[in-house]
């Protein structure tokens, strides 16, 4: 198992670095194959709940808002999610019979959950994002240092929780979720994002303080975003959420502190600049 996990890892990087390097449209469809690829995970995990949702409508809303967001057409994508939210409503108003409204509400939330995530890992990435920004720093490429920024300080919590947690270890956090976790882990997790985040903005020249606002930020929602996942699995008795990474389980077992920390950060950027 380790090392099925342990060639996943290295074939994912590889992956990773190529497309996060090329960007473009390499890298869009990327994002949004596993937008796509989450939805489906998120959809088999409801149908375990029995919880019936409007499939097609979650594909066609991940593309029809990350497909003009690969050309910057912002105005369009937002247009198009209120065409899908208005729609989501309109199944549950005609579709009585088949949706209600608790699925539709489902739906909503399980799009937001995928949607928004990897939404937010596409517009880090795009240097179009930073055009219109007064970032601190002159230069071209803000989409990639942000990104590798988001993803080296998101890993490190996992990291340092797992050693710390390891070497110090007590006191339980949610047993009845994640009995691995514990208080020490997790403030091991926080200090190492910190850490991160800060000596990657010195060996890139951007903002300590940048590089310390992401790392708090993934400090704090990194294992929030992985508890949460595991919450979804147990709700739905579930060991994974996808067999797509052999040894890893589903895209959303290996997003799922990304899809928390992304968003955020995202956001920071708008407000820092």
């Amino acid at each position: 198992m380790l090392k099925t996990r342990v060639i996943t890892a290295i074939i994912g990087f590889i992956i990773a670095l190529g497309a996060i390097t090329y960007g473009g449209f390499i890298y869009d469809v990327l994002i949004t194959a596993l937008a796509l690829l989450g939805w489906r995970e998120f959809v088999l995990l409801s149908k375990a709940k029995c919880i019936r949702v409007p499939v097609l409508w979650g594909y066609l809303a991940i593309l029809g808002i990350l497909i003009p967001l690969w050309f910057d057409v912002y105005i369009i994508s937002i247009a198009i999610f209120g065409f899908f939210l208005l729609a989501n409503y309109m199944i549950c108003t005609f579709g009585e019979h088949k949706y209600t409204m608790s699925s539709v509400g489902h739906s909503l939330f399980g799009f937001l959950y995928v949607g928004l995530g990897f939404l937010s890992l596409l517009l880090i990435r795009h240097n179009g994002t930073y055009e219109n920004l007064h970032m601190p720093v002159d230069g071209d490429a803000w989409g990639v240092v942000i990104l590798w920024l988001l993803l080296f300080s998101t890993w490190a919590s996992d990291t340092f929780a797992y050693f710390a947690g390891s070497a110090f270890g007590k006191r339980k956090i949610v047993p009845t979720i994640s009995p691995n976790k514990t208080l020490e882990g997790f403030i091991g997790g926080f200090i190492g994002c910190i850490i991160t985040g800060c000596v990657y903005a010195l060996i890139t020249s951007i903002p300590v303080l940048l590089g310390l606002y992401v790392g708090i930020i993934c400090g704090v929602l990194a294992p929030l975003g992985d508890l949460f996942e595991s919450k979804l699995k147990r709700l739905c008795n579930v060991k994974d959420s996808g067999i797509l990474l052999p040894g890893h389980g589903g895209v959303l077992d290996r997003f799922d502190s990304l899809l928390f920390t992304a968003p955020i950060t995202l956001l920071l950027m708008f407000l820092f600049a």
